[in-house]
């Protein structure tokens, strides 16, 4: 079964090629373009990670960030930042721990997201974890 990843960027251009990109290496695809339909998708399909572009218009990756941060069952889906750019100090605390990577290394965006699900397992895994939260994620249809 594939692992899906939910791509919350406006652009839909970028979200075409991310789309093509991450399917080529098996994942399932669901798109958002921006943060409040990111959270009306995350509704109905929990994906096992979420790539978030940070400059969004209605509601931003920043925003979206700490929205998913502050529910107990989001936050332990694993995030991974894509942007074209980054203003210093505007926003960092909100992304603060996530990896994060400049939109033209798109290449570089696949492994990224397996470190972050990998990583998340781990951590999900230790004596210490939450308990009740469940592990695996997989889509309502």
């Amino acid at each position: 079964m594939a692992k899906i990843v939910l791509v919350v960027e406006d652009d839909p251009g970028v979200r075409r090629t991310l789309n093509r990109l991450l399917g080529v290496k098996g994942y399932e695809v669901q798109e958002a373009a921006n943060g409040l339909e990111a959270i009306r998708t995350l509704a109905r399909v929990t994906p096992h990670a979420i790539v978030v572009d940070l400059l969004m218009p209605i509601m931003s990756g920043f925003e979206l960030v700490k929205a998913l941060r502050r529910n107990t069952f989001y936050s332990r889906i694993p995030i991974v930042v894509l942007t074209g750019a980054v203003d210093d100090g505007v926003g960092l605390d909100a992304i603060r721990g996530i990896p994060l990577l400049l939109k033209p290394h798109l290449d570089e965006l696949p492994g990224a997201i397996e470190r972050a699900i990998e990583e998340r397992s781990l951590e999900l895994e230790e004596p210490n974890a939450s308990q009740g939260v469940p592990r695996t994620h997989t889509a309502e249809r």
